[in-house]
């Protein structure tokens, strides 16, 4: 703009005498317009590629990505991709704070991803504890055994919706390619955890997991996260995955042990596992009472 301006000024100003001398002066003044106006064009496009052209990965998150697409290879790739569904059968145990188990108790749960879940917890029909979630919906709901139905409150839908965000699945079907979120390599692991690989994601409200991913394997040993209590006390949750076995081309961790803070809090063995049932979204509604 200051180059344009400028030109007109001496224009106004100038005193040429002889005509020759003036046309001659006019004519290279539009020549500098004319560059001008193909600089600003090429200006624009240059504006244009940068604002929509996707910003380049760091080798970090290079590296980052690929931990990534190794382990769903390893976890059977396109098969893994295209799990919308899963319903399971198995036991479940969970420990006090001395460490000591409770007896087994039997659990069915039903998963349509990314954001569904209906759970049935125990050993006889008519005493079960069903929790269903929807937050599609934004709906929960929990039966416990001959008790009638209640709404889940706002901090259980605040629990499941962590849940579900930190979950394997979600994590490695959606959020690890959201571009959204950020990938970052942080090394191998420390201790007895030297044997694996460590990448971070970090998502824009600054929620945080690590994956920890199996050096030989490929697949994932484990993940942990940050959640906060119902007393608002931060705690270290720690999911780990292992008895790795194919089931309808996917392989499958039939075991998980949970914990928190370092103590281990639950663990679960799936017995039986279907993929792809096509599970409708009706499932997933608020639960009756057992006859």
């Amino acid at each position: 703009m200051m180059l344009t301006i400028g030109m007109c000024y001496l224009l106004i100003i100038g005193r040429i005498g002889e005509r020759q001398h003036r046309f001659f002066f006019i004519v290279y003044i539009c020549r500098m317009e004319d560059g001008y106006r193909k600089m600003r064009k090429i200006i624009c496009v240059c504006c244009f590629v940068i604002l929509f052209t996707p910003p380049i990965r760091s080798q970090e998150e290079d590296i980052a990505l690929r931990f990534f697409e190794e382990a769903i290879e390893a976890m059977g790739g396109e098969a893994f991709s295209n799990v919308r569904d899963m319903v399971s059968e198995g036991n479940y145990f969970i420990f006090d704070r001395y460490g000591s188990s409770s007896p087994l108790i039997k659990f069915k749960d039903y998963t349509k991803l990314p954001d569904k879940s209906r759970n049935e917890l125990g050993n006889k029909k008519k005493e079960l504890e069903i929790t269903v979630f929807n937050l599609e919906k934004n709906e929960g709901w929990i039966l416990e055994g001959q008790k009638e139905t209640r709404d889940a409150t706002p901090e259980e839908m605040r629990e499941f919706h962590n849940l579900a965000k930190h979950s394997l699945d979600n994590i490695f079907h959606t959020r690890y390619k959201d571009p959204a979120n950020r990938l970052f390599y942080i090394g191998p692991g420390d201790g007895r955890d030297i044997t694996l690989e460590r990448v971070k994601l970090i998502d824009p409200e600054n929620d945080e997991v690590t994956v920890y991913f199996d050096r030989m394997s490929k697949l994932p040993a484990k993940i942990e996260y940050t959640a906060v209590d119902q007393r608002g006390s931060r705690q270290r949750i720690t999911v780990q995955f292992s008895q790795w076995h194919w089931i309808q081309d996917v392989r499958t961790s039939l075991r998980t042990d949970g914990y928190i803070n370092g103590r281990q809090a639950s663990q679960n063995f799936i017995l039986t596992i279907e993929y792809n049932t096509d599970l409708p979204d009706s499932f997933f509604s608020k639960p009756l009472p057992p006859e």
